[in-house]
């Protein structure tokens, strides 16, 4: 620029100009460098000679004025976060002086600036004749804030997504995922603290404080429990998982407000379970709690270690199956099998269905208490208002001795004895390579024979242990019902009923009313319903 190629010396007879070599002499660019360098009173005639002549020597173009001859002046300023400090040099008249850079630096500390200086910059600036501008020349350090907690969840909410697949690649939709399972004392999320943050300077040396992170508390619910230092999350109870009130809850009941359909898929679960609606054909529900069932069940499954409670009743179009180790209550019964590890109730109907029951079944309660069609099987006693019905249709009713726990005895019994058998066999091969063992004549084949029949041995005997276990408790299931055998009909008993009673089975040919039917001396005789 026109003002850099120019320079002002101070003699003692006055103010001279003096071009450099790259200066372009015009009038403007003098007359420019003369104002902008304060020089207001000069030898306009001088000057306009001196552009003319191209002179690269010194020129006198004005007497000296003691009021503009000022010597270099500096100042600062500070950002409003106190984290940069900008110098400004305000150059000297002619060729007074410039500030060295120790000046510069005694300067800022002066002015308080006292962390953070860059004296590379300070000096490049004074070497560079940097005037006129503000440059920064200090950097303080900023704080950071800290980290705001966070809670980690160590467990995956049911997605409501097929997550299994059945024949063919395609995707079973009542495999819905909508039941998170938990067990007691299972990790449900933890909480990573939040951190203090790290503190700053000011370029005055000012500390600064970072914000220290945002605590956030673990979202303990009910049917949780926050460990003794406050970073983990455990399940107090088994039961399902939900998120409410942004609170992790264990509740040990799983609620369906509605049906148990596609929207919500099969439920496996550890507790109980409720659904205020019906259960479609074709779900499942499984569990180690209680089941109730306050609409209608369909052709659907149900299996519970606890009881099984139906408000409404089964309709059960041949596909129904319902398992208990408990109770089973229902309205009615249509086409559906029952088993039961105690009592069975129904309040009406049962049709057509497969009844089975350690204890009782008693069909009571309604006008329409009847059980007509099908098969009905109690370890102990039945009990209804009407048996059969006027049509003739055929009804098993067998009570005593369960048909099916005589079943199982026999294949336990089949099992027991093959076992034994493949016991003896493996102990004589044994017997016989022991002996090859103490003479020395036994090579690595017969060795890993050995081997191989000793843990065969361990097997069947545990097995054997086993079926005699289970033999033991079906005899004493069976001598327990045996005394206690009964089937009672408080209304009518209708011709094509088979009753069976401890193994001996009575054809009913004649309409009977208010009886019931016993075991007495080999035979089932009928006496009256309170016997």
């Amino acid at each position: 620029m026109a003002i850099d190629k120019y320079a002002l010396e101070i003699h003692e007879d006055g103010l001279y100009l003096r071009a450099r070599e790259d200066a372009d002499f015009s009038l403007s660019s003098v007359v420019g460098f003369l104002k902008s360098h304060g020089v207001q009173k000069y030898d306009s005639a001088a000057v306009e000679v001196y552009a003319k002549e191209r002179s690269l020597e010194p020129r006198r173009i004005a007497d000296r004025d003691p009021s503009v001859e000022k010597q270099a002046e500096m100042e600062v300023r500070v950002s409003p976060d106190g984290l940069t400090a900008e110098l400004w040099v305000e150059p000297p008249f002619a060729d007074l002086p410039w500030p060295t850079e120790e000046q510069a630096l005694l300067f800022l500390r002066e002015k308080g600036i006292v962390e953070g200086v860059d004296s590379s910059i300070v000096a490049s600036l004074i070497s560079e004749r940097s005037g006129k501008i503000w440059i920064p020349v200090a950097y303080g350090v900023a704080p950071s804030d800290g980290v705001d907690a966070e809670v980690e969840y160590k467990v995956e909410f049911g997605s409501g997504r097929p997550k299994e697949e059945v024949d063919g690649g395609k995707v079973d939709l009542r495999n819905l995922s909508n039941v998170t399972i938990i067990l007691k004392d299972q990790l449900l999320a933890v909480k990573h603290p939040p951190t203090e943050g790290n503190p700053g300077v000011t370029v005055r040396g000012e500390p600064l404080k970072g914000k220290p992170g945002k605590d956030r508390p673990l979202p303990a619910g009910a049917g949780t429990y926050v460990s003794e230092d406050g970073l983990s999350l455990h399940a107090m109870i088994d039961g399902n998982l939900v998120m409410k009130g942004n609170k992790l809850n264990v509740i040990p009941v799983f609620q369906v407000d509605g049906d148990v359909d596609f929207s919500i898929g099969n439920i496996n679960f550890i507790g109980a379970v409720v659904v205020n609606g019906a259960v479609r054909e074709g779900f499942e529900i499984n569990t180690s709690g209680n089941i109730e069932i306050r609409g209608v069940v369909e052709g659907a499954h149900l299996s519970s270690k606890g009881d099984i409670m139906i408000t409404g009743g089964v309709r059960g179009m041949n596909k129904a199956l319902l398992q208990a180790d408990g109770d089973i209550s229902a309205g009615f019964v249509d086409q559906a099998k029952l088993r039961s590890g105690k009592d069975i109730n129904v309040n009406n109907a049962v049709l057509h269905s497969d009844l089975g029951a350690n204890g009782k079944i008693t069909v009571l309660g309604g006008t329409k208490a009847q059980i007509a069609g099908g098969k009905i099987q109690a370890g102990h006693e039945v009990t209804c208002l009407t048996l059969g019905s006027e049509m003739g249709t055929r009804t098993e009713v067998a009570v005593g001795v369960l048909p099916e726990l005589a079943e199982r005895k026999k294949v336990v019994l089949a099992s027991l004895a093959e076992n034994e058998e493949k016991a003896a066999k493996i102990e004589a091969n044994l017997a016989f390579l022991k002996k090859a063992e103490e003479s020395e004549q036994l090579d690595e084949n017969k060795r890993a024979l050995m081997i191989s029949l000793t843990k065969a041995k361990f097997q069947t005997q545990s097995q054997l242990i086993a079926a005699a276990d289970e033999l033991k408790e079906i005899d004493a299931q069976m001598e327990s019902s045996k005394a206690r055998g009964c089937v009672r009909v408080k209304g009518t008993c209708h011709p094509g009923v088979t009753v069976t009673v401890r193994g001996v089975t009575y054809v009913v040919r004649e309409k009977q009313t208010f009886c019931s039917f016993i075991y007495h001396e080999g035979e089932v005789v009928i006496r009256p319903f309170d016997h």
